[in-house]
Formats: C-alpha cells, sequence, structure tokens
C-alpha cells in the first residue's frame, strides 16, 4: 500500500524503517517525521501524516505480534503515539475533538 505518493513510500517501507529505528538505542517516537528522515525522504505536502501515523500505529503492533521488536518497546512506543495522535485530532479542524467547541460557538450565535 502507498502511504505517500509524493515521495514514494509504501507500508513495507514504513516497517523496515521501524525495525531499524525501535531496535537502535535510545530509539525515538517513530513520528511520521522521524520514519521519513530515517528513508531519507521529505514530506512535501504532508497530505499523508494522518495515513502514515495510522500506517506507524498498526505497524509496531504488526511488528511486535512477530517478535520483530519488544513487547515492552512497543507499548511504550504505542502511548507515545496515541498522546501524538490524540495531539494531532484535537489541533485538526473540522475533528471530532473540536466538535463541542464549534457547537457552543453556534448556540451562543443563534442566542445573540
Amino acid at each position: 500500500m502507498i502511504v505517500c505518493s509524493c515521495t514514494v513510500i509504501t507500508d513495507r517501507d514504513v516497517e523496515t524503517a521501524l525495525v531499524e529505528i525501535l531496535n537502535a538505542p535510545n530509539a525515538p517516537i517513530p513520528t511520521p517525521g522521524v520514519v521519513f528522515r530515517h528513508l531519507a525522504k521529505r514530506m512535501n505536502c504532508c497530505s499523508c501524516a494522518p495515513v502514515a501515523v495510522e500506517t506507524i500505529y498498526n505497524k509496531v503492533d504488526e511488528l511486535e505480534k512477530k517478535g520483530l521488536i519488544s513487547p515492552t518497546l512497543s507499548a511504550t512506543t504505542r502511548n507515545k503515539l496515541l498522546t501524538f495522535k490524540t495531539k494531532r485530532e484535537r489541533l485538526t479542524p473540522g475533528s471530532n475533538a473540536d466538535q463541542p467547541a464549534r457547537q457552543s460557538k453556534e448556540i451562543v450565535r443563534k442566542s445573540a
């Protein structure tokens, strides 16, 4: 599956990069930026970021099941990625996390 069509990164590329990144000493959080830099690529339009995050999250789980990364590292990475994903959703306009704020603004406008 193509994760980024601008730089032609596939889910297999992401998987290979994750194995190398997560098995390194002092492994960083495998964000899309970390994975892309590891692959010597750069995000161009960044529309692939949500797909990249989801692919990374799923691949970490798959790599743990295959025994290619340790379960402890996988759990830590998953928690960090979940935090990263939640922050991204809160900052993305139109996301579900933004819903209550928009609804309260609409109520204020209607009552004014």
